[in-house]
């Protein structure tokens, strides 16, 4: 148990602890306001104040964490022991950063609800972030204070017991298409042969000639592949199954097609399945329901878990939208242009409504890699993309966090612009297998 004294108690208080010690370490923890009470504790406490005792670890409040408004907030990134830091509130206490404040505003996305420049899709952009821009992007920072901490801590407690936590690793799996070829009916396929011909493409001619003639499997129903890589190597997979109706940015198959319910079943048979909710949904509640419906009515189950469409993240109203259709997980925290940890941590967290100022039950599962990012923009070979990968899970294991990768079908069809993608993404599962050993092997 970690005792935290502060004069006053908040929501945002309450809620920063909880990400650090029960989401990060996995420790219980009490937050008290009798500074009496607090000095006859002999088990590890923080004196959250600028009251003054020798015999706990200070950390001097900035105001951020007892305010209820939303406002720009002047942020310098020092070095610290190497590790970033901000908020600086005493430069000679054994903790000079007010780290429950610095987490506050990374993980509540507190940025997020100021003004900035949005991307073609209106989404909030990588580089507009304060990780971005300070070049702690690709690492899980929250993770790493909560560790220095617990290091701070145990010079006054070596024996105490303070990491619980486990790595674990999801694989996630956004069925945008089930199928490049199959299934679009007869002016979509009329389409896709002109559009090829235009472009001389000879070799997505053959291919979906023999696709649709049945002397070759399509090449984004690789699902058979899936199967049997995470069965082998006993992988968790989740799946987020896109069920719009078509659109420019929604191109799945129709939903009520034989083929792709039947698809569907089997999938929800074996893994958890999740809601993808469609690209102009992120705001809409009456058009995620219409397609968590959907997805119900085809597996027969309750749908718990969600990751948006293009990531169509508006923090301000998506998540509102997602808790009114009892959506209990959401798995969009994330940048689809670049790696790394968009709420600067990788273990799962409730999101914190800043608008109302208070927690709430919506557990977010942030991602660490998906697969355009590393292609597509990052433009990466299949060889440097195994390399980011594995600098990111390390980091991931040596907090004992959770590491969750976003693919889809399409880049595991070892097809076109994803060839080679397949060993890609082998090699991350592998890792997710091999326990991280921080000593040098001898």
């Amino acid at each position: 148990m970690i005792t935290i004294y502060s004069e006053n108690k908040s929501p945002r208080l309450q809620y920063t602890l909880e990400v650090i010690f029960k989401r990060c370490l996995g420790l219980e923890f009490k937050l008290i306001t009798d500074w009496e009470k607090f000095k006859k504790i002999d088990l590890p406490r923080i004196n959250y104040s600028e009251r003054d005792y020798k015999k706990s670890l200070r950390i001097i409040p900035h105001d951020l964490l007892f305010e209820k408004n939303i406002r720009p907030v002047k942020i310098k990134v020092r070095d610290w022991d190497g590790l970033p830091a901000f908020f600086l509130m005493d430069k000679k206490g054994d903790c000079p950063y007010d780290l429950f404040a610095a987490t506050f505003y990374l993980v509540s996305r507190y940025e997020e609800y100021l003004d900035y420049d949005s991307d073609e899709h209106d989404r909030f952009p990588a580089k507009e972030s304060l990780a971005y821009q300070s070049g702690f992007l690709e690492r899980p920072l929250v993770n790493d204070w909560a560790a220095k901490l617990v290091e701070l801590l145990s010079i006054d407690y070596p024996d105490y017991a303070f990491q619980h936590s486990e790595f674990r690793y999801i694989s996630s799996i956004d069925v945008d298409m089930a199928y490049s070829y199959k299934h679009k009916g007869i002016w979509r396929t009329l389409g896709g042969f002109t559009r090829e011909f235009l472009k001389l493409d000879m070799k997505k001619i053959e291919k979906r000639i023999k696709v649709l003639t049945d002397q070759e499997n399509d090449p984004f129903d690789n699902f058979d592949y899936q199967e049997e890589i995470h069965k082998r190597l006993n992988i968790e997979v989740l799946y987020f199954i896109l069920l719009a109706d078509h659109g420019k940015y929604d191109k799945n198959i129709d939903w009520e097609n034989e083929s792709f319910i039947e698809l569907v079943q089997n999938l929800a048979e074996k893994h958890e399945v999740g809601i993808h909710p469609s690209y102009h949904s992120n705001k809409v509640k009456k058009k995620v329901k219409e397609e968590i419906d959907r997805l119900e009515s085809i597996t027969i189950k309750h749908i718990e878990s969600s990751r948006q469409h293009f990531l169509k993240l508006e923090v301000r109203e998506t998540y509102k939208v997602l808790m009114a259709n009892s959506i209990q997980r959401d798995h969009s925290m994330g940048y689809s242009e670049v790696p790394g940890f968009r709420a600067s941590l990788c273990s799962p967290f409730p999101f914190y409504d800043l608008v109302k100022d208070e927690g709430t039950e919506l557990m977010l599962y942030p991602f660490a890699v998906m697969d355009v990012a590393l292609n597509r923009f990052l433009k990466l070979s299949p060889e440097e993309a195994i390399e980011r990968i594995s600098i990111l899970m390390d980091a991931v294991k040596l907090r004992k966090g959770l590491f969750i990768s976003v693919f889809h079908n399409e880049s595991l069809s070892d097809f076109d612009n994803w060839e080679g993608w397949r060993n890609v993404y082998e090699s991350m599962l592998k890792m997710a297998q091999v326990a991280y050993d921080p000593l040098p092997q001898k």
